[in-house]
Parts: C-alpha cells; structure tokens; sequence
C-alpha cells in the first residue's frame, strides 16, 4: 500500500493505491485545505515533494486549473516560485505509490 507523508511534520498515512489524495487522507482524519473539491478552485493545491511519478498524470481539469495557479502564482511571486514547485490538486491527484506533498497556502 502507498505512503502518503505531509512534509514538516510527523503526519503518515498509508492509503490505498488508486485513491484520492484528498479522500484518502479525509478518511484517515487528516483534512487539507480545499474548496470545490471538484479540481476547478485550485484550494485543495499540494507541492509534491517527492513522488511525484506516483501520481497518476493530471487530467484536463486538473491540468487546466494548474496552469492557472501557475500563472496566479508567477504575478504574485516570480517564475522562481512556480519552477520549484510540483504543484497537484489534492481532490484530483492519484495515488499509485509513495508521496511526500506540502499544502500550497
């Protein structure tokens, strides 16, 4: 079963393969950020860490909503910023092996 670990804390879950970041972690009583949970706000946003091949790639939705976070974030911070982050939805992203990811605030 994959890994989940939230970076900067103690915090480790281990869900099921295929699962929702956002859902498995909300069922091991573990709530993140979110809004719309439905991939189009971009609040459920997560850098993933490492790991990030052990998502499933991003959908149309999720991608699209990504790039508008990329280009939100780039106005507010710089393009330094967007390029060390690996940014996901965690009410869209896949869980296919072990991740480390930290919310996006």
């Amino acid at each position: 079963m994959p890994i989940v670990s939230i970076k900067d804390t103690t915090k480790v879950f281990e869900v099921n393969k295929d699962e929702i970041l956002y859902d498995s972690l909300y069922d091991r009583g573990e709530e993140l950020p979110h809004g719309c949970l439905s991939g189009s706000c971009g609040a459920c946003r997560v850098d993933v860490v490492s790991g990030k091949e052990n998502l499933q790639p991003p959908g149309v939705i999720e991608q699209n909503t990504i790039e508008a976070l990329k280009d939100e974030f780039t106005k507010l911070h710089g393009s330094d910023f967007v390029k060390e982050k690996e940014i996901r939805l965690s009410c869209r992203a896949k869980v296919i092996g072990d991740v480390t990811i930290i919310p996006i605030k």
